[in-house]
């Protein structure tokens, strides 16, 4: 992927040279977390238009998958587990359903809903997608050694507790 954006130094510079409040405001360490995430992401959007997934759907799937078998959750347990927050989570359940890679078992607890569960086909998915994820990650990470990775995880826990 070819990345023909200026570089967070020349970002840095023009708001120096034409808008030093926002120089003096912005980070340079929020500015890196900022362009690495979209770097990362539009890498994982391309992994996953491979196989006709958003990162929405991938992220359900993923929830899903870390759960133990039968690997379902109510729609409201599923979005508190999920990674990113996921405006528009029925349309998203729609679409891997209909690509038959969830379930919607009735809820045993809860006779007006439905669970949400991942088919053997989201299964194998998961599976095949989690080798996809472990390489992108692999390509950022092994520039850092392991105490840099692990400084790494360390400091940005911290910037983000809440």
């Amino acid at each position: 992927m070819d990345d023909k954006r200026i570089s967070i130094k020349e970002l840095r510079q023009q708001q120096k040279q034409h808008w030093p409040e926002m120089y003096r405001a912005a980070s340079p360490a929020v500015l890196n977390i900022i362009r690495a995430a979209d770097r990362f992401m539009k890498e994982l959007g391309a992994a996953l238009q491979a196989h006709q997934l958003t990162s929405a759907e991938f992220d359900v799937l993923a929830t899903l998958r870390r759960q133990s078998p039968p690997y379902q959750l109510s729609p409201t347990e599923l979005c508190k587990a999920m990674l990113f927050s996921s405006g528009g989570l029925t349309k998203v359940l729609y679409r891997l359903q209909h690509s038959n890679l969830i379930l919607r078992p009735e809820n045993p607890n809860d006779g007006r809903s439905l669970l949400v569960q991942l088919s053997p086909e989201g299964i194998s998915l998961a599976g095949k997608l989690c080798a996809t994820i472990s390489e992108l990650h692999q390509t950022r990470v092994t520039k850092l050694s392991a105490a840099e990775q692990a400084s790494l995880t360390q400091l940005l826990e911290k910037a983000f507790a809440d």
